[in-house]
């Protein structure tokens, strides 16, 4: 795979005084802005490789592939997710 990318680690920045300790609200707001800048950048990218890939529903079989969401007739994935203690595959000759 000649094609792969590796990306080097950003470098810490010294810090010439030590920072004061933030408070449990500024710690959280810090955590609430950084998952919506990797939601924002993770929208640009399915994005972008939407727009690479094309439509998939155009391509031959493109209806064919298994769906990754909960199953229809579930209440909720969590029900779905919990399953049951059954070992077997849905069979479809039975």
């Amino acid at each position: 795979m000649s094609n792969v990318r590796t990306f080097a680690p950003r470098r810490p920045t010294a810090a010439s005084a030590p920072l004061p300790v933030p408070s449990p609200a500024e710690v959280r707001r810090q955590i609430e802005e950084a998952a919506q800048s990797a939601l924002d950048i993770a929208d640009r990218l399915i994005a972008l490789l939407n727009k690479i890939e094309g439509d998939t529903d155009q391509e031959d079989g493109g209806d064919a592939e298994p769906s990754l969401g909960a199953p229809e007739g579930h209440v909720s994935q969590i029900v779905w997710l919990r399953g049951s203690s059954s070992d077997t595959e849905l069979d479809v000759t039975r």
